[in-house]
């Protein structure tokens, strides 16, 4: 048990019209997930011909590209017969793909929030997301906010020259109005503060899915420098995943190797950072694989 009292909701907003399970589902997915967890490595090359989208996942697992075709929920159309059928309901219905098109609800939800906040604030908007992928999370997020009268900053940073040519490519496709500004900068999460001389620093801060792949050091570092760059009342959203019954499947037979950590493990380390405890929150989404941390300055 922690020693600090955290703030933790499983969501259940209706609005966003969560993945979850019914009881037929619950029930196959006990004789279900025992078979997928006893598959051997060496099915790995089989799998990825049941389906096109299985195969891009396997093929490009932990980079922005799989991701996007999770969050896209595969691409059914290409199962070109009823055994890729049944093969793509059975890959893209399992609880992970579900879980991580949850937590990207969860997150456009709790930047909207924060950034109309801002808004009603009436303070100017920065935002960065680090290793920001597709940026799908922050380009859907500024739909329906009260900021389409007002200046928006928003900066892309990520390691990866192909993600930030993608996220230019949906940004382009959302024709957003010109007072919101985009920039994409090609560079490590820990040289952030680097990009902001003589501009406004990021007053909301947005770092999903890289947590997945540090080490607690690592992590500390960075919620450190996070919270010394992030102005009062500025908000940083981070997540991790938790460890699941479909953990080994994930990581033996599609070869997606990620760190495993419970909310616990995140509210010690942004306490250390210097972030104060009761302006901490944590949401799990419905399935319980993916938790978002939403911590005020």
């Amino acid at each position: 048990m922690s020693i600090y009292p955290l703030n933790i909701t499983i969501d259940d907003d209706s609005r966003l019209g969560y993945e979850t399970n019914g009881p037929l589902k619950r029930i196959f997915n006990v004789i279900l997930t025992p078979v997928l967890n006893n598959f051997p490595p060496s099915l790995r090359g089989f799998i990825k011909k049941t389906h096109h989208s299985a195969k891009k996942v396997i093929e490009k697992a932990t980079t922005h590209e799989a991701i996007e075709v999770l969050y896209k929920n595969g691409e059914p159309e290409k199962a070109k017969n009823i055994l890729q059928k049944f093969f793509y309901y059975i890959w893209f219905s399992t609880d992970n793909p579900k879980a991580i098109r949850n937590r990207l609800r969860l997150v456009e939800r709790e930047l909207r929030n924060a950034i109309n906040e801002n808004i009603l604030e009436g303070r100017d908007t920065s935002i960065l997301s680090i290793a920001s992928g597709s940026s799908r999370a922050i380009l859907d997020s500024l739909d329906g906010t009260l900021a389409q009268e007002k200046n928006v900053l928003v900066t892309f940073l990520d390691k990866s020259g192909a993600a930030n040519k993608y996220s230019k490519k949906l940004t382009l496709e959302k024709n957003y109005p010109s007072n919101y500004q985009f920039r994409w900068v090609k560079s490590t999460a820990s040289k952030f503060p680097m990009y902001y001389q003589g501009l406004l620093l990021p007053n909301i801060v947005e770092v999903v899915g890289l947590f997945d792949y540090f080490k607690d050091k690592g992590i500390l570092k960075l919620f450190s420098l996070i919270y010394k760059y992030l102005p009062e009342d500025g908000v940083f959203i981070t997540s991790n995943i938790v460890d699941n019954h479909e953990r080994k499947f994930v990581t033996d037979v599609v070869g997606w190797k990620m760190i495993y950590r419970n909310p616990e493990d995140f509210y010690k380390l942004a306490i250390k950072a210097g972030f104060n405890p009761s302006k901490i929150k944590f949401f799990y989404e419905p399935l319980k694989i993916h938790f978002v941390m939403v911590a005020r300055k």
